[in-house]
């Protein structure tokens, strides 16, 4: 019998945490929080994106995206723009600060997922990420049955 440490959600809980304190301490370097960073690459850079569509990206809820996205304008990292033709939806640009900052972003991300290709090796990750797709999938379906 596994121990209770050994679960998938366990594990991926797990790993997360320390993924994600790992994201933060660079982050920190560059005055920005995991979840800027994390919002940030969810933009696109000449286009912006719609809040509406970067909420299910983030996998959050509309009233913290809404305080992250009033945080971001005041630090100057991106404007808002009402859409011309519907008033209720929200463009969301990129300010240079907020490009450069995307930079940073994707360039921490990139070194990491490098550093794990490089010393996992491409083939154990891909069959990782194929994984975690299925994993996702079935917690899907079940999370649909059970609502």
């Amino acid at each position: 019998m596994r121990k209770h440490t050994e679960t998938i959600d366990s594990k991926l809980k797990t790993a997360w945490q320390i993924i994600s304190r790992m994201y933060n301490a660079e982050a920190i370097k560059h005055d920005i929080t995991i979840a800027i960073g994390h919002f940030l690459l969810n933009v696109d850079s000449q286009q912006g994106a719609f809040a509406t569509d970067i909420a299910p990206r983030l996998g959050t809820e509309d009233t913290s995206l809404s305080r992250l996205i009033a945080s971001l304008e005041q630090t100057g990292l991106i404007e808002r723009l009402g859409d011309k033709t519907d008033k209720r939806r929200m463009r969301i640009l990129l300010t240079e600060k907020g490009k450069q900052k995307k930079e940073v972003s994707k360039n921490v991300v990139r070194n990491f997922n490098r550093l794990a290709r490089e010393r996992i090796g491409k083939d154990k990750i891909d069959t990782f990420l194929a994984t975690l797709d299925e994993i996702t999938s079935l917690a899907k379906e079940h999370y649909e049955q059970v609502k």
